[in-house]
């Protein structure tokens, strides 16, 4: 994937099978959640998100799933290992050893004043700023090619660009209920920082499977271009 050799320009694909699938899940799965919510005793949504409950738990799996999946798919190339490394970090993060080995976060800026050793500080700079670099590089890289390849017309584009919609959404529903009280004085009741919950740490469950579909739908239509 990413790569200048193998151009998938192509004309207009329409909607596909897959892309509705895939979307009609995703809506299923979000009224599961309100049915959970809503119906359910409030115990059960805290099971399913604390951090032995089968969203956290499954989901560094999955990540790491799609690790090999990008391995095998993209290839040995540059972009088949930065996509590789991204994976693993999102794994990582899931796992939460971001803060394992450390006094707090490394991608926190409080981390850096705080009052521990000063090789904490070195090394866990050093993996955030490894993180980041790889996290900006295939950012920009996936941008650059989703605007080349007007992916926007083809199916596997259509799901990638769903799979990064995901992670903006998933990011302001964990956000969100902080951010009204901190910034606005707007408190959220006690449901509705449940449905922020529950969207949040169900979806980001589902990105790498998400992703795995559009990887997989890049795949195939390289090969028929081939």
């Amino acid at each position: 994937m990413f790569s200048h050799q193998n151009s998938l320009q192509q004309p207009n694909q329409p909607i596909q099978p897959l892309e509705k699938i895939v979307v009609i899940a995703l809506l299923l799965f979000a009224a599961m959640l309100f049915f959970i919510i809503y119906t359910l005793d409030p115990a059960i949504t805290h099971l399913l998100t604390s951090e032995t409950g089968i969203f956290e738990v499954v989901s560094p799996p999955l990540w790491i799933v799609l690790a090999v999946l990008c391995f095998v798919v993209v290839g040995r190339t540059r972009y088949g290992i930065g996509t590789t490394l991204l994976a693993l970090i999102f794994a990582a993060r899931e796992w939460d050893l971001h803060k394992a080995f450390t006094a707090d976060s490394i991608f926190k800026h409080a981390f850096y004043k705080m009052d521990i050793p000063l090789a904490q500080k070195v090394w866990g700079g050093l993996a955030a700023a490894i993180c980041v670099a790889v996290l900006l590089w295939m950012t920009a890289a996936c941008i650059l090619y989703l605007w080349r390849e007007k992916a926007w017309r083809q199916a596997w584009g259509r799901l990638t660009i769903l799979s990064i919609g995901l992670i903006f959404f998933t990011k302001v529903c964990d956000r969100l209920e902080a951010t009204l009280a901190v910034d606005y004085h707007i408190y959220m009741t006690v449901i509705q920082g449940e449905i922020c919950n529950m969207f949040e740490e169900g979806y980001e469950m589902l990105l790498p499977i998400v992703f795995g579909i559009a990887l997989l739908s890049w795949r195939r239509r390289k090969s028929l271009a081939i």
